[in-house]
C-alpha cells in the first residue's frame, strides 16, 4: 500500500493555496480511521483519534499537502508566459522542464523555454537564469490564443507528474516533499488501528507550507496541542555534489536537532530537549536505525508553531531526500518503513505522566 499511496499522491496537483485535489484524496481516507475529521477554511484536514482518558494530553502529528509551483505574472503579445515561483524553486534546473498549467478549461502543457545550445554565448553557458527572464511556451502565437486556452495572469502551474521505481527500493517523483510523509501517515494509520495511547492523537494534513510556512496555524489554534511532531523531508547528502552532513538514503529517518533559515524568515527549530530524548529512546529501544540532522537552509512549520498558545514543545522526524524541490525527488522505501515503525513506537510509549517542555516546579 505504501508505494500505491506514493504513486497516487505524486500524481495529484496541490500547489500552495490550491490543495483541493489532495484534500479530496486524503479526507475520505482519514474518515476510515475516525468519525472526527474536518477541514478548516484554509484547507487543513484535522483527524482526531481520542484516547480512553478524560482530559488527555494532545499530540499533533502533521505533514503538508502542498507543493512548489508557479504562477503566471505576464502574458507577452506573442503568446509566451512570464512566471513567478511559488515556493523555493531553483531556477538552476528549470529550463526544458514540462509544466502543467491549471487553466480554466483544464490542464495546459507548457515548456520552460531555453536558448538552443548551438547559439548560447560562451559566457552564458554556465550561468543560472534569473526568474524574470524565464518563460513558458504553450504553443500559442498570441496573447489572444492564450486567453482562449483558459490561461491568464494568476494561473497556477506545477511540474508535470512523474513516478519512477529505481534500484535499491528508491522511488522518484515530483512533490515527494511532502507527499512521501502523507503516504507514511496513511500507512501508519492502516497499521495502527489497534494501538492504544494515553494521549489524544491529532493528525493534520496541512496547507501552504511551501509558500509561507504558516498555513497550519489555524489547526494549531483549534487543537491547542501539548506537543507537536512534524514529518517532512530533508536533503540527503549521498550524491557526489552534496557534502554538508552525513544524512543519506537507506539508513533510517533523521531526527532533527536544528534547522534554520536566515533568508528573510529568520526562523528555525531547536527542538524540545525532553522530546528529543524521548525520541532517541524510542529509536534505540526498538532498534530502529535513525540519523542525526543539522540543517541550516531548512525551515518547517514548527519554526512558528512552537510560539503558539503558551509555547508548544516540538520535534521533527525527517525523510532523507535526493534532489529536493525538483520534479525528480528521490526517497528510500526502507527509510519510510522505518519511520512508520518509529511513529508507532512513539505513540505506544506516550504515557499520561510524560511531560514535554520546560514548565514545571523550579522551587
Amino acid at each position: 500500500m505504501l508505494t500505491k499511496y506514493i504513486k497516487e499522491l505524486v500524481d495529484l496537483v496541490g500547489v500552495s493555496s490550491r490543495e483541493e485535489e489532495v484534500i479530496r484524496y486524503i479526507f475520505p481516507k482519514f474518515k476510515e480511521y475516525s468519525e472526527d475529521v474536518h477541514v478548516d477554511k484554509l484547507g487543513n484536514i484535522i483527524l482526531k483519534i481520542p484516547s480512553k482518558k478524560e482530559n488527555a494530553k494532545k499530540l499533533m502529528i502533521f505533514a503538508h499537502m502542498d507543493e512548489i509551483g508557479f504562477i503566471v505574472r505576464k502574458i507577452e503579445p506573442d503568446g509566451f508566459l512570464r512566471i513567478e515561483r511559488i515556493g523555493g524553486v531553483s531556477t538552476q534546473i528549470l529550463p526544458g522542464f514540462v509544466i502543467d498549467l491549471l487553466g480554466k478549461k483544464g490542464v495546459v502543457k507548457g515548456i520552460i523555454g531555453t536558448p538552443a545550445h548551438h547559439f548560447i554565448k560562451p559566457e552564458d553557458k554556465f550561468s543560472v537564469p534569473q526568474v524574470e527572464k524565464l518563460y513558458i511556451d504553450i504553443g500559442a502565437k498570441s496573447d489572444e490564443e492564450v486567453f482562449q486556452m483558459g490561461i491568464d495572469v494568476g494561473t497556477f502551474g506545477v511540474f508535470e507528474s512523474r513516478y519512477l521505481e529505481m534500484s535499491n527500493r528508491i522511488v522518484c517523483g515530483k512533490a515527494l516533499d511532502d507527499r512521501a510523509a502523507l503516504a507514511v501517515i496513511l500507512q501508519f494509520l492502516e497499521e495502527s488501528k489497534n494501538i492504544s495511547c494515553e494521549w489524544d492523537i491529532y493528525i493534520v494534513a496541512a496547507v501552504m507550507e511551501e509558500f509561507n510556512i504558516r498555513g497550519i496555524l489555524p489547526a494549531v489554534h483549534k487543537i491547542k496541542p501539548d506537543a507537536m511532531l512534524g514529518i517532512d523531508i530533508t536533503p540527503s547528502c549521498d550524491t557526489p555534489d552534496m557534502y554538508y552532513n552525513d544524512v543519506v538514503l537507506g539508513k533510517g529517518p533523521a531526527l532533527c536537532y536544528m534547522n534554520f533559515h536566515g533568508g528573510g524568515t529568520l526562523a528555525g527549530v531547536l527542538p524540545d530537549k525532553q522530546m528529543l530524548e524521548y525520541a532517541e529512546k524510542i529509536f534505540e529501544n526498538a532498534a530502529i536505525p535513525y540519523q542525526r540532522e543539522i540543517s541550516p537552509g531548512i525551515i518547517t512549520e514548527n519554526a512558528f508553531t512552537l510560539f503558539e498558545n503558551e509555547g508548544i514543545p516540538v520535534c521533527n522526524f525527517s525523510i532523507p531526500t535526493r534532489y529536493t524541490h525538483t520534479p525528480v525527488e528521490c526517497v528510500s522505501l526502507d527509510d519510510l518503513e522505518m519511520l512508520i515503525q518509529a511513529m508507532k513506537e512513539f505513540i505506544k510509549g506516550l504515557k499520561e505522566d510524560i511531560h514535554f517542555g520546560k514548565d514545571g516546579d523550579y522551587e
